[in-house]
């Protein structure tokens, strides 16, 4: 049995730069942080059937209560339940049945990438399952492109690479290009950031790939303020570095606020 555990992250400047269409002429920059907030994925073979030896496949969703079984890799069907599961097994070419489990503590839909979490810890779990090391960028990719490219589903990358590589980072992103620095902040300033700053559940949800449709569809039509909005965003985020680099954590609040109201 194999146990994987991936952080969510806090988005505090720049999202939406990371999405590639947004990043093609300009660099899009983000700066994040990974949380004490998790999910998890586990793996085992499954129990052999008596004619069907290493080939049923048994997926347990926890945070949903959801439970699905198919007699072999190829018969797994897009149907809307724990899909991105289903996605994960195909592209790491399990060729074996397994039992999966998943779950994480932070909700569906809270806007703090769990879907990505989730995806960067069922790529790790299962790489080394099969036995195929993989570097912290190569967890992010793969679990960028089962979304993107397998489901179909609108986003970027920085969450993938903040749950794969973990701490506070600034990133660049131009295209499918990524760079990524680890901010090495002070320890006073780590401090100042944890005693201040305050997550908060609003109870409700929503989901991301509908609004990066609405935002896909302004940016590609030429809508001023989208396009303003979206320039805005990159130049906050690298002010941010510069002020979290500086500790000076009065012009963190100032554009963390800033930042919102371009988000918006």
């Amino acid at each position: 049995m194999i146990r994987s555990r991936t952080p969510v992250r806090i988005d505090f400047a720049g999202g939406w730069t990371d999405v590639a269409l947004f990043a093609q002429n300009e660099p899009g920059a983000v700066v994040n942080a990974a949380i004490n907030i998790h999910s998890y994925a586990t793996v085992k073979k499954a129990e052999p059937i008596e004619g069907k030896e290493n080939e049923i496949i048994k997926i347990y969703s926890a945070d949903f209560d959801i439970y699905q079984e198919a007699a072999a890799i190829k018969e797994l069907e897009y149907d809307g339940n724990v899909d991105l599961v289903k996605a994960a097994i195909k592209r790491m070419d399990v060729d074996f049945g397994l039992e999966i489990i998943t779950r994480s503590n932070a909700p569906a839909g809270s806007g703090l990438g769990t879907s990505a979490a989730m995806g960067v810890a069922l790529v790790g779990v299962l790489a080394q399952f099969i036995q195929k090391p993989l570097l912290a960028y190569e967890y992010a990719e793969i679990a960028s492109s089962i979304e993107r490219h397998e489901l179909g589903i609108l986003g970027g990358k920085q969450d993938q690479y903040a749950s794969a590589v973990g701490g506070i980072n600034f990133m660049e992103f131009l295209g499918e290009e990524v760079k990524l620095s680890k901010l090495p902040l002070s320890s006073d300033t780590l401090h100042e950031l944890e005693k201040n700053i305050v997550l908060v559940y609003t109870g409700e949800s929503r989901l991301s790939s509908d609004i990066h449709q609405n935002v896909v569809d302004a940016f590609t039509s030429g809508h001023k303020k989208t396009l303003d909005a979206l320039k805005n965003l990159k130049r906050i985020a690298r002010e941010m570095k510069n002020s979290l680099l500086r500790g000076n954590l009065d012009d963190f609040g100032s554009l963390l606020n800033e930042n919102w109201h371009n988000q918006k």
